[in-house]
């Protein structure tokens, strides 16, 4: 399954933020402007990021954003779960029952073992890395060597 627009707008609201000094807010006209996000619908993602504790508003009105906590502590794991909990590359590794294979299915184990590769994946990569365009050693890094026997020819 392929990232939402919803969850794609939130990575670059979430950029965006990142990009401020420590301390400094951002309107969320201004953040749905400098992110390239429709305001209508930059304004109903602040809503998911709030709740997910990613996100602070400040202001009377709860306009002004910034970041909740430091962006080496948010992990893009985090923001792609504030808008898809849910996220899976198949359908039958959300819902088992979708399928009457699962059970016995080694494409089902395939898919199950690809999910906990992409959420290992994404919980390692630090926003702060991501704001700076860093791609530093991590973890992670041992998944992405583990998956080059799958295109390989020999």
């Amino acid at each position: 399954m392929a990232i939402t627009r919803r969850t794609d707008y939130a990575v670059r609201l979430m950029y965006e933020l990142a990009q401020l000094p420590t301390g400094a807010t951002l309107s969320i006209r201004d953040l749905c402007e400098a992110a390239d996000v429709p305001d209508n619908f930059g304004a109903s993602l602040a809503a998911y990021l709030i709740a997910a504790g990613l996100v602070r508003s400040e202001s009377y009105n709860s306009h002004l954003m910034s970041l909740a906590r430091p962006a080496e502590e948010i992990t893009m794991g985090d923001i792609v779960r504030a808008c898809e909990p849910e996220f899976s590359l198949a359908q039958c590794t959300n819902d088992p029952e979708s399928c009457s294979r699962s059970h016995c299915c080694g494409v089902h184990l395939l898919w199950t073992e690809l999910d906990a590769m992409v959420w290992e994946r994404l919980d390692a990569i630090a926003l702060a890395a991501v704001a700076t365009g860093a791609r530093g050693t991590c973890a992670s890094d041992r998944i992405t060597s583990g998956l080059s026997g799958l295109t390989s020819t020999a």
